[in-house]
């Protein structure tokens, strides 16, 4: 098959996750060559082929579809995949390059679907808080769903099923890394590191210039006070562009106010109803910026382990 001459490397992880920014840097070796030039969404694979459904609901909600969730069966039951992945992504990589990368956030629940079409491929899989990751995304949520607030535990609950889901499939994956995105801010050279070697590619001394440790701070600080010390002056800041046609001033108001009233009462419920599971996958909802290492043994590892 003509990709046995490369190694395939396929990133995952949700929206707004790095999984982008990972993408970029393993691309940028001279090594290592990612679609580019596609049309597609961020160049990502799944907008380009026919071999499976993708782009299932939009980004708070993809992975509870129920073809969101891919494995060896699926594969087994399309013997063309392969070829047909191949057609569709191959115009848009440069072949002269020995490791190939496609990067989908939705690759997160289908790496043995795609290591049965493709063995020896590597995968790398890049996770980021859940709180952070819900504050992210939320601008692209439903209105029910956590674009205003409103519904925002819909978010996290978003994130904590992808990542069960992720977490059994990993126990059958042979080539996998895991990147915690609060790790590559705090010590990018050492994480970019771990990446250049699993991947088997160079990376130049600027790749870490791309990391922009400080991007989570204004979450953080959000869900410790809802917004609250600053949501005088930002009121006045909207009042002051209503009459601007440039940005959505109104939709801006409307988020810090209701983020003033809601945040504090969701950080309760979702402490409730999700903390466990989130504590299981190496997060605390106190701690914003640590991230336990990941255990491939487990796929289950506790924040004790990074203290």
């Amino acid at each position: 098959m003509p990709w046995e001459q490369h190694r395939l490397v396929f990133v995952g992880g949700l929206h707004r996750s790095g999984t982008t920014l990972i993408a970029r840097i393993i691309g940028s070796s001279p090594d290592a060559s990612g679609l580019t030039g596609t049309g597609a969404v961020m160049d990502e694979g799944q907008h380009i082929q026919d071999a499976y459904v993708g782009g299932l609901g939009n980004t708070s909600e993809w992975s509870f579809h129920p073809r969101a969730h891919l494995t060896e069966e699926d594969a087994q039951r399309t013997p063309d995949a392969g070829e047909r992945l191949w057609a569709a992504w191959s115009p848009y990589w440069d072949l002269e390059r020995r490791v190939l990368v496609e990067k989908s956030p939705p690759n997160l629940t289908k790496m043995r679907y795609f290591q049965e079409i493709f063995p020896g491929a590597r995968f790398v899989v890049v996770t980021r808080h859940p709180v952070v990751q819900a504050l992210a995304v939320r601008k692209w949520a439903t209105r029910t769903r956590g674009r205003f607030t409103y519904g925002f535990p819909r978010l996290v609950e978003h994130w904590v099923h992808a990542h069960d889901v992720f977490a059994e499939d990993a126990l059958r994956i042979e080539n996998l890394l895991v990147l915690r995105y609060e790790h590559l801010m705090r010590d990018p050279e050492g994480e970019l590191g771990r990446l250049a070697e699993f991947v088997g590619i160079t990376l130049g001394d600027d790749a870490t210039d791309a990391v922009d440790a400080g991007r989570s701070n204004r979450y953080a600080e959000l869900w410790r006070t809802g917004g609250r010390a600053e949501l005088a002056g930002r009121v006045r800041h909207h009042v002051s562009r209503l009459g601007s046609r440039h940005g959505t001033p109104r939709a801006d108001l409307l988020r810090d106010v209701t983020d003033a009233a809601l945040l504090p009462r969701y950080r309760t419920v979702v402490g409730e109803h999700l903390g466990d599971r989130i504590r299981a996958h190496g997060y605390d909802l106190d701690s914003l910026d640590e991230a336990a290492p990941w255990d491939p043994m487990t796929g289950v590892p506790t924040l004790a382990d990074a203290r």
